[in-house]
C-alpha cells in the first residue's frame, strides 16, 4: 500500500527491536571519529619542544585521554607531566590524581611551579570506584588534568572510551598510566606513548597519535628528584 513501509523481517524471541542510528550515537559508550575532529585538535604544549613537533597538535591532545605505558614506577615519568600541570595550576585549573603508587614528592612539585593548592589526590576503592570518579572528575568542567594509574585490574574497553568521552566533554586532558604490556591491546585514547629509563634521561617512545605519524623515538631529560626507586609498578 502506498506510504506503509516494506514489512521486515520477523524477530527471533528474546531478539531486541533495532535502535534507530541516533540513539545509537548518543550512547557514552560509542567513540565518534568525526565528532572529535570537529574540534580543532590544537594540543596543549608539553613543555619540551623535541616532544611537541612529534605531536599532531604540537602538544598533549586537547580533551583527550593519552596513555603512558610503563612499566616502573620512579623512573621519571612525572618529570614528562610536569611543565603542563605547573602551567594549568598557574592558570587556577584543578590538578587530579588518582592512585598514584607514592605520595608525590611536594618539594619537587613545587621546584617545578605546580601550585599544591590545586592538587587533588583521591585513592577510590576499587576497580569501580576509581573509574567513576575518573568520570566525575574528567566531566566536571572544572579539572584541568586528571592522572589516574592503573591497578591490576584491567579496564574493560568500553570503560575506556568512557573516560575518553568524559575528557571530551569536561574539555580535561586525560593521562593514565598503564603497564608497557597494555602496548599490543588496543585502545581508544588519542595518544600513546612507550616510557623507558635511558641513563639519565627518559626514553619515549610514540606508539599511536590519531591524525599523526606513529612510531618516532625521543630522550628527554627527568628530574632526579621524581626518580626514587626501580620496582615493578604492577
Amino acid at each position: 500500500m502506498p506510504g506503509q513501509q516494506a514489512s521486515s523481517k520477523p524477530r527471533s524471541p528474546g531478539q531486541e527491536p533495532p535502535q534507530p542510528l541516533q540513539q545509537l550515537l548518543t550512547r557514552p559508550d560509542i567513540w565518534q571519529l568525526a565528532s572529535g575532529q570537529r574540534h580543532p585538535r590544537s594540543g596543549i604544549s608539553t613543555g619540551y619542544r623535541g616532544l611537541d613537533a612529534l605531536l599532531a597538535g604540537h602538544g598533549w591532545p586537547h580533551a583527550a585521554s593519552t596513555e603512558l605505558l610503563v612499566d616502573k614506577a620512579g623512573i621519571g615519568e612525572m618529570s614528562l607531566l610536569l611543565p603542563t600541570l605547573a602551567e594549568l595550576t598557574r592558570q587556577g585549573r584543578m590538578v587530579i590524581l588518582i592512585n598514584p603508587p607514592h605520595i608525590p614528592y611536594a618539594p619537587a612539585l613545587v621546584q617545578a611551579g605546580v601550585q599544591l593548592e590545586k592538587l587533588l589526590i583521591l585513592h577510590p576503592r576499587g576497580q569501580r570506584d576509581q573509574l567513576w570518579a575518573a568520570e566525575q572528575s574528567l566531566q566536571s568542567g572544572v579539572c584541568g588534568a586528571l592522572i589516574q594509574w592503573q591497578n591490576r585490574e584491567t579496564p574493560a574497553d568500553k570503560d575506556l572510551r568512557r573516560l575518553q568521552v568524559a575528557a571530551r566533554d569536561g574539555d580535561c586532558l586525560h593521562f593514565h598510566f598503564r603497564p608497557g604490556s597494555c602496548a599490543q591491546t588496543p585502545s581508544p585514547a588519542a595518544l600513546r606513548l612507550q616510557l623507558k629509563s635511558d641513563g639519565e634521561q627518559l626514553a619515549l617512545h610514540l606508539f599511536k597519535q590519531l591524525s599523526g605519524r606513529s612510531g618516532q623515538r625521543v630522550h628527554l631529560a627527568r628530574n632526579p628528584d621524581l626518580v626514587r626507586r626501580d620496582q615493578p609498578l604492577h
